[in-house]
């Protein structure tokens, strides 16, 4: 195999696939990028069995087409470090080398058939939807999955799929987000997929490869989701359930509401924080007409107390929360005011965005539960 390329072009492949690469495998040739040359260009695929990557590359002269398996970590260290410019690669009897300049770099490959087979794209056209939209989606409710595998399930983000639009659901079962877009798409069908949360977080990653409002390609496989971007394919392994009836938790008469500026609060908890218990993370928000107090106390005995103005005018309540958890909230809602909706200091709260209306955004939904207060 030999192929010339320039270094932006490769590095910029190299850095998409390499991010699938495992750092611990037990299967050595998981290690490798697989680069394949032929009369189509090249074509650069990574996988750590759960989640698979492939790009092809056409800026490219190929001198002769092949194949290689090629350790990741130093190839990409190497072409990162490289000065913008033409760079020739060649691959002979179980070498990669590299040449830039006076710069050479020179690498044994692994047995490209040993390489594990790749997915292939479910068959049918797929669904197409705004590469901006799933990203938003997926911010709007990854940091809500958990991290027990011994409830594998919650560790995905749930899909609901249906003709008029998306849903994705995410709870560790202290917390849930919510996010929904109506989407108008070729689809008739009806189906909830539970997909791995790690391989949803590159699909950012290759849908800003290009325009911003281009689409992307969904197809809903037996076993997988697979994206196209461009000419790049992700393939997402689907995890068993059930997943939890979350509609069963989510309160329907908290009706003491409380609209605050989204930024205001978030640096007044974290100000705040600075003294909250470090095993409980505990932070108390007290609430009366017009004004919202946050206060936090130490096992050592420190305290910190900060107040914000906020809109409402109902009976006198305070919670207590996970200062974290609500922070995670605050920062993954993309809205200058949000409600917080509050039945008791038992009730699990509600967290929306607030419209330009003046009402919640019923697209998106944050559920946080109370902490008990200490004395309580």
């Amino acid at each position: 195999m030999n192929f010339e390329i320039q270094q932006e072009t490769l590095q910029k492949a190299l850095d998409l696939v390499s991010g699938v690469v495992p750092g611990k495998t037990t299967l050595p040739i998981l290690t490798c990028v697989l680069i394949e040359a032929d009369e189509e260009g090249l074509k650069f695929s990574a996988t750590n069995l759960d989640i698979s990557l492939v790009t092809q590359v056409r800026e490219v002269e190929i001198a002769e087409e092949g194949r290689a398996a090629v350790p990741s970590n130093k190839l990409v260290s190497f072409v990162r470090s490289l000065a913008p410019g033409s760079v020739q690669v060649t691959v002979d009897g179980g070498k990669c080398t590299l040449r830039a300049g006076k710069a050479s770099f020179e690498e044994s490959c692994m047995n490209a058939e040993e390489y594990p087979s790749l997915p292939a794209v479910a068959s049918g056209d797929g669904l197409e939807v705004p590469g901006e939209v799933l990203s938003a989606m997926i911010a709007e409710t990854s940091y809500s999955v958990s991290r027990d595998e011994t409830r594998p399930a919650l560790m995905g983000i749930l899909w609901e799929v249906r003709s008029d639009g998306l849903t994705m659901v995410a709870t560790d079962a202290h917390r849930l987000a919510r996010s929904h877009r109506a989407i108008e798409w070729s689809y008739d069908g009806e189906r909830n997929l539970i997909v791995d949360t790690g391989g949803l977080r590159h699909l950012p990653r290759i849908t800003g490869q290009g325009d911003q409002d281009a689409t992307t390609e969904v197809f809903l496989g037996e076993n997988q989701l697979s994206f196209r971007s461009g000419d790049t394919l992700l393939h997402i392994r689907l995890l068993e359930g059930p997943f939890p009836e979350y509609n069963a938790v989510i309160p329907k008469n908290n009706d003491k509401l409380v609209v605050v500026d989204r930024e205001a609060l978030a640096q007044a908890i974290r100000r705040v924080s600075i003294t909250a218990d470090r095993i409980t993370s505990q932070i108390k928000l007290g609430v009366e007409s017009g004004r919202l107090e946050l206060s936090a106390r130490g096992s050592d005995g420190s305290r910190a107390e900060d107040e914000v103005p906020v809109s409402y005018d109902g009976d006198a309540l305070e919670v207590g929360f996970n200062f974290g958890y609500l922070l995670d909230i605050l920062k993954n809602v993309r809205a200058d005011s949000v409600q917080i909706s509050l039945r008791d200091p038992q009730s699990a709260a509600l967290v929306a965005p607030l419209g330009e209306d003046g009402e919640a955004d019923p697209g998106l939904l944050c559920l946080l539960m109370p902490l008990r207060l200490a004395g309580d």
